[in-house]
């Protein structure tokens, strides 16, 4: 966890387009509680143009909050880095840290923030899929926070319980949710919040109508059809005002793309390709590309012309999106899609392998959901294992952030340590240019062969020493730099750049033979032990790719005999 900076440092971490108030509220902050406040007000606002700042910027709050000794400041910014870390795609992440912000809040009685921290938890769930726990979440969100006369959290659970609504393609239950929103927003006193609420209102309006109006083109409802897009419409233009008053770049992305969505199906094919490409724009000069809707709304719009393959595109652009997020939900919603377009065209092979993939794809999510519950009990299991401690909840939270990152067995970094070393990698934000060096990375897959005839003859306790030992020999082959983790069992990954593909399999070369060039016979007299290694050779932004490549080529090597590298020597 990095140090909190200095103010001679602020600048380094502020972005250029931070609101003056916001600057001057920090700078005049004096250290401790009140600093760490400040450093979390500016986080959130810095998540709307760049995540990794946001991300550093919440991680110096959470630094100042434990210098500080201050509970309150701590869990609020542990909330913002969960939000932040579901929206880069680090659900485990998310889901430990608002875990820990909640035992910190039962720890230190902060009642008043349970709704808040409920607010984000269902945010990190539903972003995985779990839209049956967010939506308890959010009801017991609204509920808290209506009984204690917390008007803030009160709407922004309205807010997300119309998003959850829109996400499970339920306009109607969004439109029920908004109205109560409204209701609120009009019995507010002149809260800081109230532009901003208002402005949720109407986007989440014009996005509830532009998915009744989709739904009644699909079900051939014409007159429907265009009374919502009529309603719809006549919403952005009420958006377009409070945009002038409350301006954020997100929202206009959005309405832009709900306006593009709609103006096609109201036959206005030029107004939506205009708009179309609005929110192109904006998405570019957001650079984070979190949003689907730019994608989806051009794709739909090419579909309408008979563009097919410009669709199909478009639509395998929000798929890399939607992704790299886990983001369960519009997995499925454009996976639906694109099956829909192939057998439309008479590709009934392409859509039968598109809906395998989406089978593949929610048996995943599943999965992830599964896991996440399991994780959760331990995890809670752990806190309360550790409140028992002696130790200060300074530290018990610092080293519950080390050990989330590090695989106990080897101390290399775990699978989420090198998720979100490979984000970084692949995302940097305003880190700055990569140096000329990481121009091309390799991707190192190492497996180990035959582990299981390790247990099986010498114990699990002698397979642990094993692992230990490849942990061991494979970090003599990196840099300092390097991403070097164990990935799961008994598979391994490095991440390194390169200048050349030869130097690539070299490396991977030189990985096989530590494994196989080690003295076993103290630990396994009567074994040979070797490595199989596939690799890939890759730009940052390609990373994802990568990956998959790395680890099929480690197949091949396996398949074919394994104690080898594939691909074979450049």
């Amino acid at each position: 966890m990095p140090a909190c900076p200095t103010r001679d440092h602020l600048d380094v971490l502020l972005p250029a387009d931070t609101p003056a108030d916001l600057t001057a509220r920090l700078r005049a902050a004096p250290d401790g509680e009140a600093r760490a406040l400040a450093l979390v007000a500016v986080a959130r606002h810095t998540r709307e143009t760049t995540l990794s700042g946001a991300q550093a910027l919440g991680e110096a709050a959470l630094s100042e909050a434990l210098r500080a000794a201050s509970p309150r400041a701590a869990v609020e910014a542990l909330l913002g880095l969960s939000f932040v870390s579901a929206s880069l795609g680090q659900q485990e992440r998310a889901l430990d840290t608002v875990a820990r912000a909640q035992a910190m809040l039962e720890e230190h009685s902060l009642t008043d923030l349970l709704s808040a921290v409920l607010n984000t938890r269902a945010l990190t769930r539903l972003t995985g899929g779990d839209v049956t726990g967010a939506r308890q979440d959010l009801q017991d969100a609204v509920d808290l926070a209506r009984h204690a006369r917390h008007a803030g959290d009160q709407g922004n659970a309205l807010v997300n319980m119309a998003w959850l609504a829109c996400s499970a393609g339920d306009p109607k239950d969004a439109l029920h949710h908004l109205n109560l929103l409204e209701e609120l927003i009009h019995a507010l006193p002149d809260e800081p919040q109230t532009e901003e609420f208002i402005l949720c209102l109407h986007e989440g309006r014009a996005h509830a109508y532009a998915l009744l109006a989709r739904q009644a083109q699909e079900l051939g409802r014409d007159d429907a059809q265009r009374q919502a897009a009529q309603q719809g419409l006549m919403v952005l233009r009420a958006a377009r005002a409070a945009l002038q008053a409350t301006p954020s770049l997100t929202s206009e992305l959005l309405c832009a793309a709900h306006e593009s969505t709609l103006l096609r199906l109201h036959g206005d094919l030029s107004g939506a390709e205009r708009l179309a490409r609005r929110a192109a724009q904006l998405n570019a000069v957001l650079k984070q590309q979190l949003y689907i809707e730019p994608q989806l709304c051009l794709a739909e719009l090419l579909q309408s012309r008979g563009e097919f393959d410009a669709a199909l595109a478009q639509y395998a652009a929000a798929l890399d999106i939607a992704r790299r997020q886990h983001r369960h939900l519009d997995i499925q919603r454009l996976l639906s899609a694109v099956g829909a377009l192939h057998e439309r065209q008479g590709r009934l092979r392409e859509a039968l392998d598109v809906t395998r993939e989406a089978l593949h794809a929610a048996n995943t999510a599943m999965d992830r959901v599964n896991g996440a519950a399991a994780r959760h009990l331990q995890l809670d299991r752990e806190l309360r294992q550790a409140r028992a401690d002696a130790s200060s909840w300074q530290d018990r939270l610092r080293q519950a952030e080390v050990q989330a990152r590090q695989d106990p067995l080897t101390g290399l970094l775990n699978r989420r340590g090198l998720e979100e070393g490979l984000q970084a990698l692949q995302f940097p934000g305003d880190a700055g240019p990569r140096p000329a060096d990481w121009a091309l990375l390799a991707v190192v897959f190492v497996d180990v062969d035959h582990f299981k005839h390790v247990n099986d003859r010498h114990s699990h306790a002698v397979g642990d020493q094993v692992l230990r030992a490849v942990g061991s020999l494979l970090a003599s082959q990196v840099r300092a730099g390097d991403l070097l983790g164990r990935y799961g069992g008994e598979e391994f990954v490095l991440v390194t750049p390169v200048r050349t593909r030869g130097r690539a399999h070299g490396l991977a070369e030189a990985c096989r033979r530590a494994v196989e060039g080690h003295d076993w016979s103290g630990l396994l007299p009567d074994m040979r032990l070797t490595a199989s290694v596939g690799y890939a050779v890759t730009s940052p932004d390609r990373l994802p790719q990568a990956l998959r490549v790395a680890d099929d080529h480690l197949y091949r090597a396996k398949n074919a005999g394994r104690n080898r590298v594939s691909p074979a020597a450049p």
